[in-house]
């Protein structure tokens, strides 16, 4: 019961005050490496020719290889060249090239990398068996399976279609102030609490498990303790004259409903939601992805 009345709240609670932009239409893709998922920040995969192009750097690193990316003038022309590698292997590719340096070797490929949303897209197909791993694609699931040959016992469970969060987190372009005061230096966890100081210009409530509500004080530091029926935060950070505000659903109970439950099994740990496009990952890897904007 109190899983029903938990999504219901929350969703109301992410819907209020957001007005959000028209749905994509791109099918959503997911990767995962030896049965983990693949979390992309920001830029994420999408298909193009019937080839899903990944982000470089997030699936490479994931690989265990080494990842660097070299920009250069020559007169007119400006040339961005990214480098991967990974022991012995090395591969050398030109944005808006299809032509692919591999060990020495020209490899010319179906889609040229590409730079979207100040990422560098690549074939994820090639990059993986490039790099020595073994790629199959799920369509069922939307989901690239990469495995470079190591035993996998417990898979991270996959999205599915039906579910109303990603675990694509992802910050909403133009909307991270609150990100940077909220999760970089504050928001912490000990002893099996949570404790935060509300952002100056920032607004929040905490939602009890009977789904009372508590309004937060800016400039006030508070703690919450973690576990089953402990509720969650929410935080939004109003922009004037925008149509759009940034905000997000801290959940101190990782089985708050079911959806959540799917996505990330029983967990200890705190997870936190982008309101404006419902991904969602655990806190560390959210104040991990906070320190780099």
């Amino acid at each position: 019961m109190f899983k029903k009345l938990g999504l219901a709240l929350m969703s109301t609670v992410m819907l209020l005050g957001m007005a959000l932009g028209s749905a994509s239409a791109a099918q959503t893709v997911y990767v995962q490496v030896d049965g983990k998922n693949v979390t992309f920040p920001d830029a994420k995969p999408y298909i193009e020719k019937n080839r899903v192009l990944i982000p470089v750097r997030f699936v490479s690193e994931s690989l265990g290889a080494k990842v660097d990316y070299k920009k250069e003038t020559v007169g007119k022309r400006v040339s961005r060249t990214v480098y991967v590698t990974l022991g012995e292997k090395n591969i050398s590719l030109e944005v808006n090239s299809n032509k692919v340096l591999v060990d020495g070797n020209i490899v010319t490929l179906d889609v040229p990398a590409r730079v979207k949303q100040e990422r560098v897209f690549v074939p994820l197909r090639f990059v993986s068996e490039a790099l020595g791993a073994t790629v199959e694609w799920k369509s069922s699931q939307s989901l690239v399976s990469i495995s470079t040959g190591k035993e996998v016992t417990e898979p991270d469970p996959v999205p599915s279609d039906d579910n109303m969060y990603s675990t694509d987190f992802q910050w909403k372009a133009g909307y991270t102030e609150l990100a940077k005061e909220l999760f970089v230096d504050n928001m912490k966890v000990s002893n099996g609490k949570l404790t935060f100081t509300l952002p100056q210009g920032a607004k929040a409530q905490y939602y009890a498990e009977d789904g009372a509500s508590t309004d937060l004080t800016p400039g006030k530091t508070y703690t919450y303790p973690i576990g089953k029926g402990n509720g969650f935060v929410s935080f939004a950070k109003v922009y004037p004259g925008r149509a759009e505000q940034e905000g997000y659903t801290v959940n101190l109970d990782g089985a708050f409903n079911e959806y959540l439950l799917e996505l990330f099994g029983e967990t200890d740990e705190v997870i936190v939601i982008n309101s404006g496009n419902f991904s969602a990952s655990l806190l560390p890897e959210v104040i991990s992805f906070a320190k780099e904007l």
